[in-house]
């Protein structure tokens, strides 16, 4: 740069990071309730001043000893360090393959007021973690001032750090429950078009914030005494709260209208709708709580945290949905059923005055609890199109077959090349600064820094630590270690030489034992690092407080989540050693296969310690392969809960059989699809960030495991909703074939709202910075269209065109006529107001005879509603 020296200017912005660096590191008093982990919110930099006593007196000044530092900073700038260490520094501080051009200021943040920082604890707004804040903000502020004060600057400022990292993926998934919650708003509008009453959204609403609010108290014990819950499990247990409660709510509540404008009572609409779709809802509960709960036997905390709190949120919804609605329909009646100019009036309030009469009788708008609505003038209803759509369906069932076998064979073959990737930045917002800052670091310096796989040793005692013996020991043993990972790499087929300067530790520096010395050339420069205290500064940054363990930074070549480096892991945990007796660093022995096996090292006759590789690109990948590697038995549990649950429901041995099959179609369409969009970049030419492949271009893994339990549950419910509704038509005396045209009649319009409203509220996840909840709101949405609008449009009319009726019910029988004595007894039962006893005695025909036992006439029913 021929306007100024760019070194110069390097060196001052270290100099002003470091000054911001230093009020944090100044001695203070500590308070008291510090050293016993009690809250100090107060507790800052102003705890170095005058304390006053509880009398009021001014308290003396601390003597030294009681000074400490507020926090425990490692500042390592190049500009700070001799000479003799820049040599050794400069490579890594100012990678050669960027010119020199990219350089770093590393800050190890340690502690603060005694307490280690973590990850998570700027977030969790930890009292001890105020200073890391602070700091963090400051250097923000500084960027800032820097941009504003010398625009033209060749020299760009980027801070990352692991607090700010997990702070970017908190806020993407709150502001993926924003976006979900927000889309309710549209949601209910669709459902007061269904429902044709404003009144009873509050219902709805009800239902929704006792779901989410009793599924939250029930979680939190379990996330503080049994279970670790992932970050991602909160909005997953609301995602499914809010679907359930509003799909539970919409079948329970247009069954009850739909009564009521049949001209029943209140008492007998809600009962009829409680017999009906309460077993709709039963049946749909249990399948998907169990369905979720068969999750819980993967290894993986983060499934098994959220598949905790989404059948916990579903058997609550189910609750909910069965009593509180119930409930407060029977306390205020006349409210959520005045229904004139959709609720929007004084009706059914102590303030409302209008009535209407009906021959002879004058009834206040809104029912009384006991009393059957008059409708008069009924108007016959028009075949639905859902209806024509199920007819031609089962007149062309063949065609429509071979139709749907065309259609699924693309997503099929796309299918058979997902692949997954297990990076972190899916989990991160795209367009969040950190994020960007965390991709250029991993860029320049690689994967070592952001996702660094480590060698943990912990040596038998400190003395062996610090003694020459154990640092040459370990060295050689390391020197070996690389051997032993190329020759294992070879055998497997890959093409890659792992050396011994991918080692670095307090034992091995660039291939090289520290404990023989570290010479540039001709020059030992070990002497120098010692000297200035360098030594003892990584020392402190890669060993524990009492010095009786220490990490060793483990380099890979490639990718570390590529398949190379996934083999390149593997390969490494392998080789360590493996000796006939295993000594545990607590006593005690155990076998080298044992699922507990810790490696234990001894080289040259020197007990080195017990081995442990970890490092977040060794869980993931371990998470991702036991998670995907169990994913069929999972698959086949749920098969089986759908054949139990649905067999015993119905009685029937071919509507469970027919659920599974419709499923796995539609889940290879939805899979098959979402490896189109996110993996091969079909959609990428439309320019929308949220249908783009992300880093990888590969689908994160924990993405088709999450989604498979929501689109099996929803699958079944609109499928259970409908074939209840069948059943109900079969045993009034129709045949398969009617049934189904009937029914679709009836309740096409409720599914059709339903995956409406499902799919406003998991389309928001695709107005989502962040890739993983783009993915899979993208899954449930192509999920729930298929369900809605294929499957129980096409596919089950088809099918059950294409089977005997009597098979289609088969073993169960199709239940006699009711005779006058049955039809006089429901009369009267349903007359005092008692639930019947049994659904299947609310079947259509029973209910028109029943308008002849003391309700509402047949002339005056409408009978262009249910038929």
């Amino acid at each position: 740069n021929p306007e100024g020296d760019l070194t110069a200017e390097t060196e001052s912005i270290s100099l002003d990071l470091k000054k911001r660096v230093q009020p944090y590191l100044e001695l203070v008093e500590w308070p008291a309730d510090v050293a016993s982990g009690q809250q100090a919110g107060e507790a800052s930099a102003e705890r170095g001043g005058t304390s006053v006593r509880a009398s009021g007196v001014p308290a003396p000044p601390p003597s030294p000893a009681q000074l400490k530092p507020k926090c425990e900073f490692n500042f390592y700038s190049f500009f700070d360090m001799p000479f003799e260490v820049q040599m050794v520094a400069h490579s890594f501080l100012f990678p050669s393959n960027f010119g020199g051009q990219e350089g770093m200021i590393a800050v190890h943040l340690v502690s603060c007021y005694g307490h280690a920082i973590y990850k998570e604890c700027v977030y969790k707004h930890e009292w001890f973690c105020e200073p890391v804040a602070e700091l963090l903000e400051s250097w923000a502020g500084y960027r800032e001032w820097r941009m504003e004060e010398f625009p033209e600057s060749p020299v760009d400022l980027t801070f990352v750090s692991y607090p700010v990292v997990y702070e970017d993926i908190i806020m993407g998934i709150e502001w993926g429950m924003a976006l979900s919650t927000v889309a309710t708003i549209l949601a209910f509008i669709v459902l007061a078009i269904m429902l044709r009453n404003i009144r009873q959204l509050g219902l709805v609403a009800c239902n929704i914030l006792t779901g989410i609010g009793t599924t939250l108290l029930i979680m939190y014990p379990v996330s503080y005494y049994v279970m670790d819950v992932n970050v991602c499990a909160p909005a997953m247990l609301v995602a499914v709260a809010l679907a359930m409660s509003i799909d539970y709510s919409l079948f329970l509540l247009t069954r009850f209208n739909e009564e009521r404008l049949d001209g029943r009572s209140i008492t007998q609409s809600l009962e009829i709708a409680l017999a009906t779709q309460g077993h709709t809802i039963v049946v749909s509960g249990a399948t998907l709580a169990l369905c979720f709960t068969s999750m819980l036997v993967l290894p993986t905390s983060t499934i098994t945290s959220m598949a905790a709190g989404a059948a916990t949120a579903v058997l609550q919804s189910v609750l909910v949905s069965l009593s509180l609605t119930p409930a407060l329909l029977l306390t205020m009646p006349r409210f959520y059923t005045a229904d004139r100019m959709l609720g929007l009036t004084l009706d059914g309030t102590p303030f409302g005055t209008y009535r209407r009469a009906s021959s002879g009788t004058v009834a206040q708008f809104g029912a009384t609890i006991d009393r059957p609505t008059i409708i008069e003038n009924p108007q016959p209803k028009k075949e639905s199109i859902w209806a024509h759509l199920g007819r031609c369906s089962q007149r062309g069932a063949p065609v429509m077959f071979l139709f749907l076998a065309l259609v699924m064979v693309p997503f099929a073959m796309a299918l058979t090349r997902f692949s997954y990737v297990e990076d972190l930045t899916p989990l991160m917002q795209t367009t969040h600064p950190a994020t960007k800052a965390f991709i250029s670091i991993s860029n320049i310096y690689g994967q070592d820094l952001t996702t660094p796989v480590q060698l943990l040793i912990m040596a038998p005692s400190q003395k062996a630590m610090a003694s020459r013996e154990w640092s040459l020991a370990t060295c050689h043993m390391l020197q070996d270690l690389a051997t032993k990972v190329t020759d294992r790499m070879h055998e497997e087929g890959h093409d890659y030489t792992m050396t011994t300067a991918d080692f670095n530790g307090l034992m091995i520096f660039r291939g090289g034992c520290l404990a023989d010395g570290l010479k540039f050339g001709v020059i030992d420069v070990m002497p120098a690092v010692h000297m200035y205290g360098m030594y003892d500064m990584v020392a402190d940054l890669l060993s524990n407080r009492n010095q009786t363990a220490t990490q060793v930074y483990v380099h890979c070549q490639v990718d570390l989540f590529s398949e190379v480096g996934e083999a390149w892991m593997r390969a490494v945990r392998a080789s360590l050693p493996r000796p006939e007796v295993i000594r545990q660093p607590l006593g005690g022995h155990q076998d080298a296969d044992s699922a507990n096996y810790v490696p234990y090292g001894r080289w040259d006759d020197v007990e080195i310690g017990a081995l442990h590789l970890y490092g977040m690109p060794l869980e993931q990948m371990d998470g991702a392969q036991y998670t995907l590697r169990r994913m069929p038995y999972v698959g086949l549990a749920i098969a089986a809960i759908v054949c139990i649950i649905l067999g015993g429901s119905f009685g029937t041995a071919l509507i469970p059989v027919r659920a599974v099959i419709c499923i796995a179609w539609m889940l290879v369409v939805t899979f098959g699809a979402s490896v189109m969009v996110y993996q091969l970049g079909y959609l990428e030419g439309l320019g929308i960030q949220a249908l783009s492949p992300s880093s990888g271009q590969a689908l994160f893994w924990i993405s088709p495991s999450v989604a498979v339990a929501v689109l099996v549950g929803l699958g079944l419910d609109y499928d259970i909703f409908l074939m209840d509704s069948v059943m109900e038509h079969w045993q009034s005396g129709k045949d398969g074939k009617s049934a189904v045209v009937t029914s679709l009649d009836q309740a096409g319009t409720i599914i059709s709202a339903a995956g409406v409203i499902m799919f406003l509220a998991f389309g928001a996840l695709l107005a989502s910075t962040t890739p993983v909840l783009n993915q899979i709101g993208f899954m449930l949405c192509i999920g729930v269209l298929i369900d809605c609008f294929i499957t129980t449009k096409l596919t089950i009319p088809a099918l059950m065109a294409c089977v005997p009726d009597a098979a289609n019910f088969w073993p169960k029988k199709r239940p006699p006529p009711p005779t006058a004595g049955d039809i006089e007894e429901r009369g009267s039962v349903s007359a005092r107001g008692s639930v019947p006893c049994l659904r299947r005695s609310l079947t259509s025909s029973a209910r028109d005879l029943l308008g002849n036992s003391g309700t509402a006439p047949p002339s005056l029913r409408n009978t262009g509603g249910r038929s």
